[in-house]
């Protein structure tokens, strides 16, 4: 239907309606047309008359004044020529903003005046926001007070619109028609006592102004709005609920149309959630949280753009955004799950590490090596050694790949320390029982599954005894020699001493059964290591063997603040009983000596004390015997004339060293330890470094030999 113009008093033609001005068919309405509204002193700036003299289509236009007050009664017939033309073309074309403020003065009118008597004008909001939201976005970003207008228009047509039922479930949010929308939005859900859903509650961070955007918003959006939908859920569960005992919405509106007065606007039905700190401060906290998260990723991020989705981006992601099954990260899973097989732990060549994380050639820093295993940590899984765990960085050379427990830490406990120096001598006695060591074959499963027992002697934090038994693993595969356990052993304390020197007994007859010269000797070492008495060894085999061997001894538990260091005070290691000890011999009065059976005995003896004698050896006097120091320097003659003979060469194999030392009548780890101490003492640095290859300090050894 079209109207047109002649009625002497002006009307409002509805949405969807047409009208006729002069020349101009201007379709779907929203506008008012007449000669006259309102009472007759005053003039109504939005009503278009269709007597008042419009400049032709196509006629040039004179100068126009639609710069000036909104009105269109003040508008030169050019402008009202231009303006209808806008009119008529559906408001698309480029026009000026101030007759896009016309005609949104009409609908200031209709909504604010019209509304207490006309019941039609809610029925006609939909479609007059519809429009305010279509010119929004096709002339708001051009002049900036045209689109504060339109967002506070936008603001009063929703507040005006917005009905008190709950959003149906699964509904879209109204914050893309700016805060008021969200504001009515929540009200809603506050209104009714129900949760607000997070594609809400991520508008009302993002448009509350007392939670400013942080730098994790402009570079990492994806990531903070996933970690914020997840620990929203995991904190809230279905959503926050707001509370509805805060005053309703109040809106102060001040219109373009200058007939207009400034208008407050309530909705006390509808609570002002936007207004109330305590949802606010839950929020801020959780938006706290991700951000601080996600810092470290941000600023990895700006230094590594071309990184993202490497295993060095999920090292630093928070645990919950690394998507295990994709990506790197899933190409890492599938690698351990093949190489595991179902088992609990495996030993691997750590050189395949290399084909996930690019690195040098021979070695990892140990920054790659905790941020590489901080990976691993996300998929459960663990690998020995661990430089956060006090080992070496990862290397070409074995490792043991194995499953972490639950809950599990990514730094030592207090005890761990301690463990790692006792099973590290427990793989330098188990490896001196029996050869070769193979921490895969059955037989030393049994060796393995002591490292519970120690766990539960110091005690270590849940899970430890997992990689303590991996740590155990991985030194069984690396040989180690009691002849450098002593730099290992010295933060022990005198009650760990003790469980240590238990603890061995009960590994080298798990890794033998029977424990030969070869595990005595290595036994009696260590426990002289380890400032423990090496008659101990042969007692406690005894003692074990006969099956009544006791626990492992507890370490007292820490002293109170004030009271003496544990090393300064006696420890009680076994409360001793009253009881007798030894045998009772029977009582005789006839007793016959064979002469001959106790020169046998005499000799026996005497072989057994050179035996102890080679056993029981120190190692400081076969470093003297070798030769009195040499004037100036830190090494004797023999060991002077090794160092020499390193000088040669660069680097050397372990075989070719092992030839290079028997030469000079030395042993080769502890003439290599004796070397690398000296060389520390006068520089501060090795005069070998010891890896795959013995890399020698050109530097450190002209210092050394000058």
């Amino acid at each position: 239907m079209i109207q047109r113009s002649g009625s002497p008093d002006g009307r409002w033609v509805p949405p969807g309606r047409a009208a006729v001005v002069g020349d101009h068919a201007i379709p779907g309405g929203l506008f008012y047309l007449g000669r006259r509204l309102g009472p007759p002193a005053s003039v109504e700036p939005a009503l278009i008359n269709p007597e008042l003299p419009v400049t032709k289509p196509g006629e040039p236009p004179a100068a126009g004044q639609a710069g000036a007050q909104p009105a269109y009664h003040l508008l030169s017939p050019a402008d009202r020529g231009e303006y209808l033309e806008w009119l008529a073309g559906g408001r698309q074309a480029a026009v000026a903003p101030a007759l896009v403020l016309l005609f949104c003065s009409g609908l200031e009118r209709r909504v604010l005046m019209d509304a207490d008597d006309d019941p039609g004008v809610r029925a006609e909001l939909p479609a007059i926001i519809a429009e305010v939201r279509r010119l929004r976005a096709r002339y708001g970003d051009g002049v900036a007070s045209l689109r504060r207008f339109l967002d506070d228009l936008l603001a009063l047509l929703e507040l005006l619109a917005a009905p008190r039922a709950v959003p149906a479930a699964g509904a879209a949010p109204a914050g893309e028609s700016g805060r008021m929308g969200l504001r009515v939005a929540l009200a809603r859900f506050a209104a009714a006592g129900r949760p607000v859903p997070v594609d809400l509650a991520r508008a009302w961070v993002g448009d509350h102004p007392a939670l400013p955007r942080r730098s994790v918003h402009r570079d990492c959006p994806a990531e903070f709005e996933r970690l914020f939908t997840l620990r929203y859920r995991d904190r809230h569960g279905a959503g926050l609920v707001p509370p509805d005992d805060v005053p309703g919405i109040r809106l102060r509106y001040r219109p373009a149309n200058p007939g207009l007065s400034t208008t407050l606007v309530c909705r006390e039905d509808l609570p002002d959630v936007l207004a109330e700190p305590r949802c606010t401060r839950a929020l801020g906290r959780l938006v706290d949280d991700a951000a601080t998260a996600l810092e470290p990723y941000r600023q990895w991020q700006a230094r590594f753009p071309q990184g993202r989705g490497s295993l060095a981006a999920a090292a630093l992601l928070p645990r919950e955004l690394v998507d295990v099954g994709h990506g790197a990260v899933g190409a890492l899973r599938v690698w351990a799950e093949r190489r595991l097989d179902g088992r609990p732990w495996t030993v691997v060549d750590a050189g395949e590490f290399w084909t996930f994380w690019p690195a040098a050639p021979d070695r990892m820093t140990r920054d790659e090596s905790a941020a590489l295993l901080a990976v691993l940590a996300l998929l459960d899984l663990g690998v020995e050694p661990d430089v956060r765990f006090g080992a070496p960085s990862l290397t070409r050379r074995p490792a043991v790949l194995f499953r972490l427990g639950r809950p599990a830490s990514d730094r030592p406990s207090s005890r761990f320390p301690a463990a790692a120096a006792i099973v590290r001598c427990a793989a330098a006695v188990a490896g001196a029982t029996s050869t070769p060591v193979d921490p895969r074959d059955a037989r030393w499963a049994a060796v393995l599954a002591t490292v519970r027992n120690l766990a539960a002697a110091l005690p270590l934090a849940p899970s430890e005894d997992l990689r303590l038994a991996a740590r155990l693993a991985w030194l069984l595969t690396m040989r180690t020699d009691v002849e450098r356990l002593a730099r290992h052993i010295t933060t022990l304390t005198a009650a760990e001493r003790e469980i240590a020197g238990h603890y061995l007994i009960t590994v080298a007859q798990a890794a033998s059964g029977t424990v030969g010269p070869a595990g005595v000797a290595a036994l009696t070492r260590v426990y002289r290591i380890l400032g423990l008495e090496p008659e101990l060894v042969f007692r406690r085999l005894h003692e074990h063997s006969a099956g009544v061997a006791a626990d492992l001894p507890h370490p007292a538990p820490p002293a109170a603040p004030g009271t003496p260091h544990e090393r300064d005070e006696p420890i009680v290691v076994q409360v001793a009983d009253g009881s007798p000890s030894g045998y009772a011999l029977p009582w005789t009065t006839d007793v016959t000596l064979d002469s001959g059976t106790i020169g046998r005995k005499v000799t026996e003896s005497e072989e057994a004390a050179t035996l102890l004698a080679e056993i029981f050896a120190d190692p400081e006097d076969e470093r003297d015997a070798a030769g009195d120091a040499a004037p100036g320097g830190a090494l004797g003659r023999t060991y002077d004339a090794l160092l020499r003979g390193l000088a040669t060469r660069e680097s050397w194999s372990r075989t070719e060293f092992a030839e290079l030392a028997a030469a000079h009548g030395v042993l080769p780890e502890g003439a290599l330890d004796l070397l690398n101490d000296a060389a520390i003492e006068v520089t501060g640095a090795p005069v070998v470094v010891d890896g795959d290859t013995l890399a020698v300090d050109n530097d450190v050894l002209v210092e050394l030999l000058a």
